[in-house]
């Protein structure tokens, strides 16, 4: 008989090599589709039961590489440059289900000119909206909460102002939305500005939205779920 001429073990590490290939050739359609590899990894960590907290958080994230995820109710949105950007007024969302607790972090958010944006939040009915906002809002001259009701905006529900002599327009913020119970907290830059309480919505996706004049970009978004 004629001995083999593969080494000890060189046949395992070929079938480890073939293996490796199928699962980056996965990897890399799943990341096309739209599925980030952190999603992959937490879905696995929670299948042996090893699902890391920083997992178990994660309900939403995006850096803005394309909208497929989003519904645009109305505007002009645009990726540009690793960011989304719009110079008309409009709404884009999404659904974030089964969570009613969540903070969600808006990084890189630069108003270059107009009245504000806002960062919706546990809102449904897209078309005709229900739900909460928090805005960043030159036209009422500071911060705001706002409820809505069937695509109808109601008076502050809280507000902070500004000095008058604030710039609204140089330089990027980075806001965050803490939803916890029937109470809401707005922090800019890592300082609370903000917060009010009300019983109306208790769960919903979230959204962002411009009105009048508005120029702005955004650099990216997370959602994370809160206990």
């Amino acid at each position: 008989m004629k001995r083999s001429m593969l080494h000890p073990g060189q046949g395992l590490v070929e079938y480890g090599l073939i293996i490796l290939l199928v699962v980056l050739v996965a990897l890399l359609v799943l990341s096309l589709s739209g599925v980030s590899l952190k999603d992959i990894y937490c879905f696995l960590a929670e299948k042996i039961g090893s699902r890391p907290v920083t997992c178990a958080a994660s309900l939403f994230s995006d850096d803005f590489n394309d909208l497929s995820r989003w519904t645009v109710v109305s505007g002009k949105w645009e990726i540009k440059n690793g960011q989304l950007c719009t110079s008309q007024p409009g709404r884009i969302f999404v659904p974030i289900e089964d969570a009613d607790n969540y903070v969600i972090q808006l990084n890189g958010a630069k108003l270059d000119q107009g009245n504000g944006y806002g960062i919706y939040f546990r809102a449904d009915n897209f078309k005709a909206v229900n739900g909460y906002t928090f805005q960043y809002d030159p036209g009422l001259q500071g911060f705001a909460f706002r409820e809505w009701y069937q695509g109808n905006e109601f008076s502050p529900s809280g507000l902070y102002r500004l000095p008058k002599t604030y710039d609204y327009y140089s330089a990027p913020h980075d806001i965050k939305v803490v939803v916890q119970g029937n109470s809401y907290t707005a922090f800019v830059d890592g300082q609370q500005v903000l917060s009010m309480s009300d019983s109306t919505y208790t769960k919903g996706g979230i959204g962002l939205r411009t009105w009048d004049a508005t120029v702005v970009c955004f650099d990216s978004i997370t959602v994370n779920r809160l206990p």
